[in-house]
């Protein structure tokens, strides 16, 4: 469509469009202007307006009903013709029918008004009248899938579509559609010749599959898990099973395969490339199928947590004290020895006789070949580990930063979360220590951007469930000698120490540099220490401090008190360091010449009482209440002698001093002395005023009840005997 006249004839058909109510099905030149004048994916969606396709939903919804009829049978008829490509159904046709229901889902997914035409439309079969060979017989009708089936099953076809998306060499003398693995890798070994322009009609059907499995971006969040999405399911539940694999083996590959760095500095610099893009809705429409569960599923879990409490999960090979929290698998789908490489349609697969299964959440569990876990590890690693590259790099911007990071991380935690022999083959290698280290750097980069908040979330939950495994824990204590290779944003000053070392000193600037604002992450952040504290040795001087420094905060009343299950993170830290005296007491003796240096900090946890506590936040309240006042004062004081500085009568004055501005806002009884206690009020009237988050309240009972809960023993015994020879 280079020329100007057929651009403003296309524009024409579109306004026709709305224009006219009815427009006859059988103008055939008219419908078939849609797939011929196009050339590119910029037409369609810049001379297709997101205005025109609203009215004609809303005012011609005849014309609406007969275009996508059209371009599903003009798509049907390509894709299945004996002959492809041809002028009759050329490439440019069977892309721009895909251009085109790219354009126009998304409108008609948006609105709710249009929820039953949707599925009356998409997913009600269809009756068509048979042709009779006598006129005086009685019609009889045939039933044709549905719309919405028949737009799936078209979409996935023409992945594999020889000519199209797969060589032409590969088509068969039965047909076109030919399901095979894009690329070697998971369940393929020999790799197939692939041309740019298969990749970019791979890239063009998958941003068609991406949008018309993503319904549930226009359903509220409240009604999300309750309405079932019939086009997830239609792919996630029914596809058969051969295609299954084929799918998920081919998504796989392509990420895997995939490296964003090249030979010449500043190659990326024209633009995102064709390939990125690729591996980017092949990253999305893997995470969207991997996150599929039925309205059942989601029910069935959302009682189990109630009835469990998620850190209630204990590793079999941690002490019992030590509580972790791991990322579940909630399909409970029994084990069989699938191969992946087996594409026998005939073999039994006791998966079929199940009901609402995620069949690519089912086949991605089943993955258990070591060169496979290799494969998907070395290509998510390049790909996680590039943004570290490009932003240490000696030229700036000489690197290449893939834009779908994020994704990745996603995809990685889909793997752990879904199959058990992958985190199992994964903490065996030395990828387990690279990879943590590249989820502390998107940690790190990301904690103060609060639209990152979810990939911080995702890095501490990896971590928590790597933690729950010995191996890991373990491999933690090897010397992280490629430190000074790090990124700025994660490199520590004058660090010589473990992996565990810097995992530790790490958590701890998360904590204390966002001020709160990763307080949600804070019991994985705990247990994730916790769950490593038990073969971790030889901490160094900076680790040792930064625990006992955390401690010091999380042991302060002013925390204690600040929520209901508080108390609890102190416990974790309180666990963390008997596990790390108890188990390992000769090879870290800097952590316990701090225990010992800060033993006050022990000692007056073990003497609070909850009277103690509120005294304690209402001295530190009342401190920033004075300190407020006196920041405000003082900024008055400045404009007044900026006001009347021109006047010596003013400088004769005397100046109101600091110590009588302070003393001024005090009470009378605390006027002598500013460091004075303010008086102890009933414990009633105080946590009455206390704010509190989600309207907790605290008492004497829940105190005693945290009190008694937390390990002090170990430490007190240790402080006991240590102090008094420290002393001497």
């Amino acid at each position: 469509m280079g020329a100007a006249d057929s651009k403003l004839a296309f524009r024409k058909s579109v306004f026709k469009l709305y224009e006219e109510k009815t427009i006859p099905p059988t103008e055939n030149e008219f419908w078939e202007l849609f797939w011929n004048l196009p050339e590119t994916i910029d037409d369609v969606f810049s001379l297709i307006g997101a205005n025109d396709i609203r009215r004609t939903r809303d005012s011609a919804p005849d014309n609406f009903e007969t275009l996508i009829d059209k371009v599903l049978k003009k798509m049907q008829d390509t894709v299945h013709a004996n002959q492809f490509p041809t002028d009759q159904h050329s490439i440019n046709h069977l892309l721009n029918c895909c251009r085109i229901m790219t354009r126009i889902m998304p409108f008609v997914f948006e609105s709710p008004e249009h929820t039953e035409w949707e599925e009356r439309f998409f997913w009600t079969p269809r009756q068509v009248e048979k042709e009779k060979k006598n006129p005086e017989d009685k019609p009889e009708y045939e039933t044709l899938p549905c719309r919405g089936e028949l737009l799936l099953d078209l979409t996935i076809q023409a992945l594999f579509l020889a000519g199209f998306t797969i060589p032409i060499a590969l088509a068969t003398k039965e047909s076109k559609v030919n399901y095979m693995i894009w690329e070697n890798g998971v369940g393929s070994s020999l790799p197939i010749t692939t041309y740019k322009d298969n990749e970019a009609n791979r890239t063009e059907v998958l941003r068609l599959l991406v949008v018309l499995l993503s319904r549930s971006m226009y359903v509220l969040p409240s009604q999300l898990l309750l309405k079932e999405d019939l086009w997830l399911r239609y792919v996630a539940v029914k596809t058969e099973r051969k295609i299954v694999l084929v799918i998920l083996c081919s998504l796989l590959n392509t990420i895997c395969n995939y490296d964003p760095t090249g030979w010449v500095p500043y190659n990326h610099v024209v633009g995102v490339g064709p390939r990125e893009q690729l591996v980017t809705f092949c990253l999305t429409a893997l995470l969207i199928l991997l996150d599929y569960r039925s309205p059942q599923q989601a029910e069935t879990m959302r009682q189990q947590e109630q009835l469990h409490s998620p850190t209630s999960h204990k590793s079999a090979e941690l002490p019992a004290q030590v509580e972790t929290l791991t990322l579940e698998n909630p399909d409970a789908i029994p084990r069989t020895s699938m191969e992946l490489e087996v594409f026998t349609p005939g073999t039994t697969d006791p998966y079929h006789h199940k009901v609402d299964e995620n069949a690519f959440r089912h086949y991605m569990s089943k993955m258990h070949r070591k060169q496979d876990f290799e494969f998907l590890m070395l290509g998510i690693y390049r790909l996680l580990s590039n943004p570290m590259t490009a932003a240490n790099t000696y030229l700036p911007g000489s690197t290449k930063r893939v834009s779908c990071f994020i994704d990745v991380v996603m995809l990685c935690w889909r793997l752990i979360e879904t199959n058990p022999r992958f985190i199992k083959h994964l903490v065996e290698t030395e990828r387990a220590l690279d990879l943590t280290v590249s989820l502390i750097f998107y940690a790190m980069d990301n904690k103060d951007k609060m639209t990152q908040i979810g990939l911080v979330r995702m890095c501490a939950f990896i971590l928590q469930t790597l933690s729950s495994e010995k191996e890991y824990c373990v491999k933690l204590n090897k010397p992280f000698t490629t430190h000074a290779s790090l990124p700025n944003v994660i490199r520590l000053y004058a660090f010589n120490g473990t992996y565990a070392d810097f995992l530790i000193i790490s958590i701890y600037t998360l904590i204390s540099s966002t001020q709160g604002r990763l307080s949600a992450l804070y019991p994985a952040f705990m247990l994730t220490i916790a769950n490593i504290s038990s073969y971790v040795s030889n901490l160094g001087v900076t680790t040792s401090s930064k625990l006992i420094s955390m401690f010091h905060s999380m042991a302060s009343p002013t925390f204690l008190l600040a929520d209901e299950y508080n108390p609890q993170l102190t416990c974790y830290l309180l666990e963390t360091l008997n596990n790390l005296i108890h188990y390992h007491y000769t090879e870290n003796l800097n952590l316990v010449y701090a225990v010992v240096l800060h033993h006050d900090y022990f000692d007056r946890l073990s003497k609070l009482t909850f009277t103690d506590a509120v005294a304690e936040v209402n001295r530190v309240r009342q401190m920033r209440e004075r300190k407020s006042a006196e920041d405000e004062h003082e900024t008055t004081l400045e404009e007044n002698k900026k006001d009347h500085e021109d006047h010596k009568e003013d400088e004769e004055k005397p100046k109101l001093s600091y110590a009588a501005v302070v003393a001024s806002n005090l009470p009378s009884n605390e006027a002598g002395s500013s460091t004075s206690n303010p008086e102890r009020r009933d414990s009633t009237n105080t946590i009455s005023a206390y704010p509190t988050r989600q309207g907790f309240v605290p008492n004497e009972q829940w105190m005693s009840y945290w009190k008694s809960k937390f390990p002090l023993s170990t430490l007190s015994a240790l402080i006991e005997q240590l102090v008094p020879k420290m002393e001497e």
